[in-house]
C-alpha cells in the first residue's frame, strides 16, 4: 500500500515540477528584460499603446481586443444569458440575482467534451455518479440533489426531461452540436414550473453561419474502440425576393458515435440529425424558425458488480449481458419573435412536439419471478411510447425613465403529455410472447400555467425583482391488468421568487434571492413497475435561500462565492426495503460554492472551484427515518482545478495555435445510494467499505494544434488510471442465479484510462 502511495506522490511531484517550469517560462516571457522593445513602449499612454499595437506586426505583439477575444470566459467578461422560459429574453450575467455558469462555444470546443457531463465537470455545486455502469448515463444534478429529475433541462427552449420520471437521457445531447451551456442554480419553479428544485440547464445548439455557406465537421478515435464523426453545413442568404428585406438562415449537423466502452457489454451507438431554418427580419426586429431534431440511441448497460469483485481488481466484468436499450427521439419545434412599439415590446411563442419510443431490457438480479421460477435470471422487456406537446408564449415590456428602468414579463405555458408502456418476460434476452404482460400502463399528464415577473433597474446599481407562477396539473394513469390501480390526481400550486442584485462598484456584484419550488408526483412514482401504486403521494415543495458575491479584476481574474439553503417538504424517495415510493416529511440542503478564474498573462488560464454540501433528513414524519440521517450520493466536498497554456502564443502564426492543458476533479467521500432508507443492519453486514463511498480524483490531459480553422487534438482521460466507483448501494438478495441469498454491497466502476485522437475542420 505504501509503495503505491509513494509512486502516486512521485507522479504528482513530477507533474507539479513540469507545471511550475511552464509557468516560470511564461512569466519570464512577460517580463521587460526579455522584451526590451515592449519595455520602451510601457511608458507611453494607454491610447498610444493600443494604437502602436494595432499598427505593429510581429509575433510578440497583440492588441487589447485580441486579448479579450481570446479570453472568452463568461466568468471574467460580461455576457448575456437566458433569463426567461423562452430563450428570446436575456439578461447580463452580472445583473443575475443567482449563481449562473455560462460556457461559450469557444470554451466548449477547446475542451472537446464527449458528453454533457464531461462539459460541466469543472463547475461548482455539481453532483455526478454513474447509475447504470456504462459511463455515458452518469447522473447530473446540483446543490445536494442526487438525481436529474430535480433539474429542468431545455434544449433550444424545449423541455427534454422524460415524461414518466422527469429524468434526462444525456446521450441525446450531442456535444458536437452544442453552442453554449447555461446553468442557473437554485429553485426556479416561479418561471419554469414543476421539478426546477436544484436549477435549470439551458442548452443552445448550433446556429447558422453569417457566410452563404460554411462547412464544418470532425472525426475522433478513442482507445475504447470508438469512432465518432460529424459533418455539417450552415449559412445565411439575403432575401432578394420578398419586400421584407430580411435573410434566410439554415443549419444542418449529422453525427454518428460508436464505442465498445470500458467494460464488457458497455457498447454505445448514437445517431443524430439537427436541422434548422429561419427567416430573420432586418435590424433584429424579429424572426420565424423551424427546428427538427432526430436522435437514435442504442446502448448496453453492464450494471453493477459486487464490492468484493471490485476490490479483487475485476472491473470489466458484467453480470447482466442482456441489459440495454434503444431510444428513438424526434423533436419538432416552431417559434417566432417580434418586436413592437420602438422595441419596447418583445413577443415570443414556441410550440414543440417531442415523440419518444424506448425499448429497455432489465435484469433483476436479486430475485426470480415467483410465478415462473424457471426464468432465472429474471429479465424483462419494457416498451414505452410517449408524446409531449408544449405551447409557450411570453410578452416582455421594457421602459426607461431617467435613472429608473422597468422590465415586465408575462407568459403562459400549456403542456400535454401521453404515455403507454408494457412490460414482458424476456428470458435470456428473448421476449416471451406467449406469456401475458406483467404490466400494461397508460398515462396522461396535462399542465397549464401563467407566470409573471417584474424587474427594476435603479441607476443600473440596484436591481430588485419579483415574480410568481401558478400551475394546474392533472395526472391520470390506467392499469389495463388491474383497473383498481388506476390513479386520478389533480394538483395546483402557486410559487413565487424575489431577490436583488446590488452593484456598489464596477468590479463587484452582491446578490441574494428567495424562491419556492415544487414537483408533482410522476407517472413512474404513482404507478411504479415494481411495488404497489402510491395514490397517497404528496407533491414536493421547497423554500430556497441564496446570498453571494461576484468580484472581477479587469480581464485578469474573477471570483464567485455563494451560500445556499434549501428546505424540501414531502420529498419523494424510493425505499429499497419496502419496494415503494414514499414522502419524507422534510429534508434540508445547504452549502457553499466558490470558483476563481485567473489569467495572469495571455498564455495561461487557470481555474479552481470548491463546493461543500450537506444534505440530511430534517424530519422523517410517519416514515421510519431518523432525524439527522444523511442522504445518499451527496459528496460533502468537491474540488476542481485546471490550467490551459498557449506557450508559443507570442511567436505568432503558425505557432500560436499550439495549446496544452490539464484538469482534474476530486470528489470527497459520500454515503451510498438510499442511505437514508437503508437499515443499519444491512449497512453493518456489507463489505469492507463501511458506510462510505471512498473519495477519488480523476485527472485529464489535452493538447491541440489549431491552424486556419483546422484542428488536431489528443486527450488522455483519467490520466493516472484511477480505480474508483462513483455509486454504491447495499441490499439483500432473495436468491437468484446471479446473487445467491445474502446481503451485498454493489458498486458501479468508473472509467479507466482512455486515449482520444481527433480532428476538426471548417471551410
Amino acid at each position: 500500500m505504501f509503495k503505491g502511495f509513494k509512486s502516486r506522490n512521485e507522479r504528482f511531484r513530477k507533474i507539479g515540477n513540469v507545471l511550475f517550469l511552464l509557468c516560470f517560462i511564461q512569466l519570464g516571457w512577460s517580463f521587460p528584460f526579455f522584451h526590451k522593445e515592449e519595455n520602451k513602449t510601457s511608458s507611453v499612454s494607454s491610447t498610444q499603446d493600443s494604437k502602436s499595437a494595432s499598427q505593429t506586426s510581429g509575433p510578440g505583439i497583440s492588441t487589447a481586443k485580441q486579448n479579450i477575444d481570446n479570453l472568452k470566459s463568461a466568468d471574467l467578461l460580461s455576457v448575456d444569458v437566458i433569463a426567461s422560459r423562452l430563450p428570446s429574453v436575456t439578461e447580463n450575467i452580472q445583473d443575475m440575482p443567482s449563481n449562473v455558469t455560462f460556457k461559450s462555444e469557444k470554451e466548449l470546443h477547446e475542451a472537446h467534451p464527449q458528453t454533457f457531463q464531461d462539459a460541466v465537470r469543472d463547475i461548482e455545486g455539481a453532483v455526478f455518479y454513474d447509475e447504470v455502469g456504462n459511463g455515458v448515463d452518469s447522473t447530473f444534478s446540483l446543490r445536494g440533489f442526487n438525481n436529474s429529475s430535480a433539474v429542468v433541462f431545455l434544449v433550444d427552449g424545449v423541455r427534454v426531461n422524460e415524461v414518466d420520471n422527469n429524468a434526462v437521457n444525456f446521450p441525446l445531447i450531442p456535444m458536437r452540436d452544442v453552442q453554449s451551456i447555461q446553468i442557473e442554480r437554485g429553485s426556479s419553479s416561479a418561471v419554469y414550473g414543476s421539478n426546477a428544485f436544484a436549477g435549470v440547464v439551458n442548452i443552445t445548439t448550433g446556429q447558422a453561419s453569417p457566410k452563404p455557406m460554411h462547412l464544418f465537421g470532425g472525426l475522433e478515435w478513442t482507445s475504447f474502440h470508438g469512432l465518432r464523426f460529424n459533418q455539417g453545413v450552415s449559412g445565411t442568404i439575403q432575401d432578394k425576393i420578398t419586400p421584407l428585406g430580411g435573410r434566410f438562415t439554415y443549419y444542418f449537423n449529422g453525427e454518428r458515435d460508436n464505442t465498445q466502452g470500458y467494460r464488457n457489454h458497455s457498447e454505445f451507438r448514437f445517431t443524430s440529425f439537427d436541422i434548422k431554418t429561419a427567416y430573420e427580419l432586418p435590424e433584429g426586429q424579429g424572426r420565424f424558425y423551424v427546428n427538427i431534431k432526430h436522435m437514435v440511441d442504442g446502448d448496453h448497460t453492464p450494471g453493477e458488480i459486487t464490492l468484493e469483485k471490485f476490490q479483487s481488481g475485476d472491473l470489466r466484468s458484467c453480470n447482466k449481458p442482456y441489459d440495454g436499450r434503444k431510444f428513438f427521439n424526434t423533436i419538432v419545434s416552431l417559434g417566432g419573435d417580434k418586436r413592437f412599439w420602438d422595441d419596447r415590446i418583445l413577443a415570443s411563442i414556441l410550440y414543440s412536439d417531442r415523440m419518444n419510443k424506448r425499448n429497455i431490457y432489465t435484469t433483476y438480479g436479486t430475485f426470480t419471478p415467483w410465478l415462473y421460477p424457471q426464468f432465472d435470471p429474471y429479465t424483462s422487456f419494457l416498451n414505452m411510447k410517449s408524446r409531449d406537446r408544449d405551447l409557450t408564449w411570453q410578452l416582455k415590456y421594457d421602459d426607461q425613465w431617467k435613472g429608473l428602468g422597468n422590465e415586465s414579463l408575462l407568459g403562459m405555458e400549456v403542456r400535454n403529455s401521453r404515455q403507454t408502456s408494457a412490460e414482458r418476460y424476456a428470458y435470456l434476452g428473448n421476449i416471451q410472447e406467449f406469456l401475458p404482460p406483467t404490466t400494461d400502463h397508460s398515462a396522461r399528464y396535462n399542465n397549464a400555467a401563467i407566470f409573471w415577473r417584474e424587474t427594476l433597474k435603479i441607476c443600473d446599481k440596484i436591481i430588485p425583482f419579483f415574480g410568481m407562477r401558478h400551475d394546474f396539473n392533472w395526472l391520470h394513469t390506467a392499469d389495463a391488468i388491474t383497473p383498481t390501480n388506476n390513479v386520478s390526481q389533480r394538483y395546483d400550486k402557486s410559487t413565487l421568487s424575489t431577490g436583488m442584485t446590488v452593484k456598489p462598484f464596477q468590479w463587484a456584484d452582491v446578490f441574494g434571492n428567495y424562491s419556492q419550488g415544487f414537483r408533482v408526483p410522476t407517472m413512474d412514482e404513482t404507478t411504479p413497475y415494481a411495488g404497489a401504486n402510491q395514490v397517497s403521494l404528496k407533491p414536493e415543495s421547497s423554500d430556497s435561500y441564496e446570498v453571494g458575491i461576484r468580484l472581477r479584476y479587469k480581464e485578469m481574474a474573477a471570483y464567485k462565492f455563494s451560500y445556499f439553503l434549501i428546505d424540501v417538504n414531502d420529498e419523494i424517495q424510493w425505499d429499497n426495503l419496502r419496494n415503494q415510493y414514499f414522502n419524507i416529511a422534510q429534508t434540508r440542503r445547504y452549502g457553499i460554492e466558490q470558483r476563481v478564474d485567473f489569467m495572469p498573462i495571455q498564455e495561461i488560464k487557470l481555474y479552481g472551484s470548491y463546493t461543500w454540501m450537506a444534505a440530511y433528513v430534517l424530519s422523517g414524519g410517519t416514515s421510519s427515518l431518523v432525524e439527522g440521517r444523511a442522504l445518499g450520493q451527496i459528496p460533502a466536498n468537491r474540488f476542481t482545478l485546471g490550467v490551459t497554456s498557449t506557450p508559443l502564443r507570442r511567436w505568432g502564426s503558425p505557432y500560436e495555435g499550439f495549446r496544452i492543458g490539464m484538469n482534474g476533479e476530486f470528489t470527497g467521500r459520500q454515503h451510498p445510494s438510499n442511505y437514508e432508507t437503508s437499515s443499519q443492519a444491512v449497512l453493518d453486514t456489507t463489505g469492507k467499505a463501511g458506510h462510505w463511498i471512498p473519495g477519488y480524483s480523476v485527472w485529464n490531459f489535452i493538447t491541440s494544434y489549431n491552424w486556419k480553422q483546422q484542428e488536431i487534438y489528443f486527450k488522455i482521460n483519467n490520466l493516472f488510471g484511477e480505480k474508483y466507483y462513483s455509486r454504491s448501494y447495499s441490499g439483500t438478495s432473495w436468491g437468484s442465479s446471479l446473487y445467491p441469498a445474502g446481503t451485498y454491497t454493489w458498486v458501479n466502476p468508473g472509467s479507466g484510462r482512455e486515449f482520444v485522437l481527433g480532428t476538426k475542420w471548417e471551410f
